[in-house]
């Protein structure tokens, strides 16, 4: 795994150069968060990474801490498999919520995605509703939505509830798929480039 096969790519490499020239610093992506402590992919590995003092204290909201699927820049302890983020560049989307207990704060669920898969069951706890809020939750990200629909075995006219689907989607691609079934998966992966 290299860092350009997760998507770095150039806009993020002039991003970087700000601190390309300090001493153990290293582009990286967040691919866990767990509470302050981080799993990041830094090209030659995984290492466990924590916020440095000066990025936590720097930061005007919960928003401008690291997420998952961020890029990062990260100072490497000599000889340890450990780390410290030091700055977070630049997102081109992002998945965010109120932070519990806090009316404007916001917190990032998600960085740099770009695909988002809206996954709902073909049953009875199908909700349009649900449906619409989470497209607009999707297009406000930056992400491009894509509906998929499970267990089409369970609903009564599957072509009615898909033409609703779409009148209600637009644009965005919607998919019937049941892995049970073996049936739309190839439809998945055509949204899944590397």
């Amino acid at each position: 795994m290299t860092l350009e096969a997760l998507g770095w790519n150039q806009d993020l490499d002039r991003a970087f150069q700000a601190w390309a020239d300090e001493p153990d610093v290293r582009p990286g992506r967040v691919l866990i968060e767990f509470n302050y402590i981080y799993r990041v992919w830094c090209g030659g590995g995984e290492i466990d990474a924590v916020r440095s003092g000066r990025l936590t204290h720097r930061a005007t909201s919960r928003g401008d801490l690291p997420a998952v699927g961020d890029w990062v820049v990260v100072r490497k302890l000599s000889d340890e498999n450990r780390g410290a983020i030091i700055a977070v560049l630049p997102r081109r989307s992002w998945f965010s919520r109120r932070m519990a207990g806090h009316v404007t704060d916001e917190q990032v669920v998600a960085a740099n995605v770009d695909v988002v898969f809206i996954v709902m069951a073909l049953d009875d706890d199908f909700s349009p509703r649900r449906l619409e809020r989470y497209l607009l939750l999707a297009r406000e990200s930056g992400a491009s939505p894509v509906i998929l629909l499970t267990k089409p075995d369970v609903c009564v006219d599957v072509p009615a509830r898909v033409a609703e689907i779409a009148a209600l989607a637009g644009d965005v691609p919607v998919h019937v798929v049941s892995p049970k079934f073996d049936q739309g998966l190839d439809r998945v992966a055509e949204h899944v480039p590397a």
